[in-house]
């Protein structure tokens, strides 16, 4: 089978829910999908089973996601993939929130409520929002 370099997916549906498919470099490996609340459900536990919960801070979480949201910024400058890097993100993020009593819904409903009706104008590609 002759592949490119980048990834190929293909979903097969399943009787409970879905199985991706990911063709990369002539090797074939399935990658279970859940929804996002089961995946922070898996989130916490992961965290709690690691004792990330208890035996870290927040100010130890936020310094993990500066490291993270590096790497991110490496991969969008060498144009590579990014949804690792997200994803890593994403879970040192329910670590924050679960710790800070709150949920990414919720905080992401604040922040939605809070840019849903600003308006401004991009300079040199970063959104500038008026006053």
């Amino acid at each position: 089978m002759n592949i490119p370099k980048k990834e190929w997916w293909r979903h097969r549906a399943r009787p409970d829910g879905f199985v991706f498919q990911m063709v990369q470099d002539d090797k074939e490996s399935k990658m279970e999908m859940w929804t996002m609340p089961e995946l922070i459900d898996l989130t916490e536990k992961w965290h709690v089973d690691r004792n990330l919960i208890d035996g870290a801070t927040s100010k130890d979480q936020v310094l993990k996601l500066i490291q993270e949201v590096g790497e991110l910024s490496d991969s969008v400058c060498k144009g590579t993939d990014v949804k690792d890097d997200i994803g890593d993100c994403l879970v040192i993020l329910i670590n924050i929130a679960k710790r800070e009593g709150t949920t990414l819904e919720e905080c992401l409903q604040v922040a939605y409520n809070d840019i849903k009706d600003r308006k401004g104008k991009m300079v040199d590609g970063i959104f500038v929002k008026e006053d």
